[in-house]
């Protein structure tokens, strides 16, 4: 008797855990890996970020190197002076959408941190989840892109702030 009820038991135990509809490790594992993974554009938005922050002033090593001639001669020539400010304009522009999307990562991030933190009790199917998975990594996905996307729009603000820091030292730089 004792014995059927040991089999009957085990046989129980075995059902309940068979059946049971949380995930299974290798997909937590999965799941944690590729979270790592996304962590990865935080870095890419730092360096973004900084980048950025050192086009605050882009013409300042250009007034410092001119000196009174920039005064003089620079900010009153109209066309020099539309486009300085234009340039200026547009570095503060993308100091925001940078600083905007630094909020859009770190809520998506801790989206998916909370997702895989409760990932070991969760009782939904696999498959479930895995679709859950796939929409907050497509939240991640969407801002990497714009970071990316604010990578391009940086480098041809540099090449634009080059060309015109050029050519107002073609213009006014005192000649050598």
């Amino acid at each position: 008797m004792r014995y059927a009820q040991y089999i009957i038991g085990t046989a129980l135990m075995w059902a309940v855990v068979a059946c049971s509809s949380g995930p299974s490790q290798q997909f937590i594992q999965q799941v944690s890996s590729e979270l790592n993974d996304l962590k990865g554009v935080t870095e890419k938005l730092n360096a973004l970020k900084g980048e950025v922050a050192n086009l605050q002033d882009p013409f300042a090593g250009l007034k410092g190197e001119l000196g009174k001639v920039w005064t003089d001669k620079v900010e009153k020539d109209k066309e020099l002076a539309e486009k300085v400010s234009q340039l200026t304009e547009q570095a503060k522009q993308l100091t925001e959408q940078v600083t905007s999307l630094e909020g859009q990562l770190n809520s998506a991030l801790s989206e998916a941190q909370s997702f895989v933190d409760g990932l070991a009790t969760q009782q939904k199917k696999e498959e479930e989840l895995k679709t859950d998975w796939e929409a907050i990594k497509g939240k991640v996905s969407g801002v990497a892109g714009q970071v990316e996307q604010l990578s391009q729009q940086l480098a041809q603000l540099k090449q634009e702030v080059q060309a015109h820091s050029e050519a107002i030292k073609s213009k006014y730089a005192p000649k050598k």
